[in-house]
C-alpha cells in the first residue's frame, strides 16, 4: 500500500525566515502594512482593482455574502423572503453556509460530469422570479463557464459571485477566474497554490463593495476606510468619534502580518 500525502510544507527554512523574521522584529503582528502590501500585489496578480485579505477562504465567502447583503440595492433590490441562490452541487461547505446564514434558499444545480463544474443548461432552467444571486465555483483548477454565467446573471439583473478558492491562476481567454463576478474569493490555505498557512482574499472592481468589505472585516469599524469613502459621508469628524465609529454589523475576520508576509514571500 502506497500512501501519498495530500500536501507537503510549501516553504524552505530560508523562505520562512525571510518572511517572518522582519515581522517579528518589527513588533507589528496584527493587520498592518504587510497586509496592505499583499492586497496590492494580489490585486495586481489577478487583475482586480481591489483586494481585501481575511483570515481564511471560508471567511472570504462569508464576507462576500455579507457585503452583498449590506449593499442591498445591487443588481436586484433588497432581499425579500424566499430569495434564492443558484449554487453548484460540487463546492465546499462554506460556499453554501454563508448564503443560508444570510437568509437565502439554496437551489442546487447539477454539474457537467466532464468538468465537475456547474451545468449551464441547468442554471438556465433553474432561474425563477425568486432568484437573487448565482454563485460560480471553479473546481480543482478548472474554470467554470464564468463568462456565460456572468452574461446570464447580468441579463437577468442578478448578482454574480465567484468562489475561486480552488483555482487561483485559472483563466478564460486571459481573464483570471475569480474576477468575472461582482466579487470573487480566493483561499491561501496551507495546501493551496499560494499559501499563507491560513488566509483568504476577496477581490472586486467596485470601490463601494471593497469599502463595505473592509468595514465588515474589522467589527464594522470605520478606521480602515479612506477619508473620501462614501460610507463616511455625513458622519461626525471629531477625532474621538471618528476613531470609534462602528458603521455596519461586522465581524473580526482580520489576517495577521505574518500571514501576509508569507504570501509576499
Amino acid at each position: 500500500l502506497i500512501r501519498w500525502p495530500l500536501t507537503g510544507t510549501p516553504w524552505t527554512e530560508a523562505d520562512l525566515h525571510a518572511a517572518t523574521d522582519p515581522v517579528l522584529a518589527s513588533g507589528q503582528l496584527t493587520m498592518g502594512p504587510r497586509v496592505k502590501e499583499f492586497e496590492t500585489e494580489f490585486a495586481r496578480l489577478v487583475g482586480a482593482k481591489h483586494a481585501v485579505m481575511v483570515n481564511s477562504g471560508s471567511s472570504a465567502n462569508l464576507l462576500m455574502v455579507a457585503t452583498m447583503r449590506v449593499k442591498g440595492g445591487g443588481p436586484k433590490k433588497n432581499l425579500v423572503p424566499g430569495a434564492e441562490a443558484i449554487v453548484p452541487a460540487i463546492a465546499w461547505a462554506t460556499t453554501y453556509a454563508p448564503l443560508a446564514q444570510h437568509g437565502y434558499k439554496l437551489r442546487v444545480v447539477d454539474v457537467d460530469q466532464r468538468t465537475l463544474n456547474v451545468d449551464m443548461d441547468q442554471v438556465r432552467n433553474t432561474l425563477n422570479e425568486n432568484t437573487h444571486v448565482i454563485v460560480g465555483v471553479s473546481i480543482l483548477g478548472t474554470p467554470a463557464p464564468l463568462d456565460d454565467l456572468f452574461n446570464f446573471a447580468g441579463g437577468n439583473g442578478l448578482w454574480f459571485l465567484e468562489d475561486n478558492c480552488e483555482s487561483l491562476g485559472a483563466t478564460i481567454n486571459g481573464k483570471q477566474a475569480g474576477t468575472f463576478g461582482h466579487m470573487g474569493t480566493f483561499s491561501t490555505f496551507f495546501a493551496h497554490h499560494l499559501s499563507t498557512i491560513e488566509g483568504g482574499m476577496l477581490v472586486t472592481d467596485d470601490p463601494g463593495l471593497a469599502d463595505i468589505a473592509r468595514c465588515l472585516r474589522a467589527h464594522g469599524w470605520s478606521r480602515d476606510l479612506a477619508a473620501d469613502s462614501d460610507l463616511l459621508k455625513g458622519l461626525m469628524d471629531a477625532p474621538f468619534d471618528a476613531a470609534y465609529q462602528f458603521l455596519l454589523p461586522g465581524y473580526n475576520l482580520r489576517p495577521t502580518e505574518i500571514q501576509a508576509a508569507l504570501g509576499l514571500q
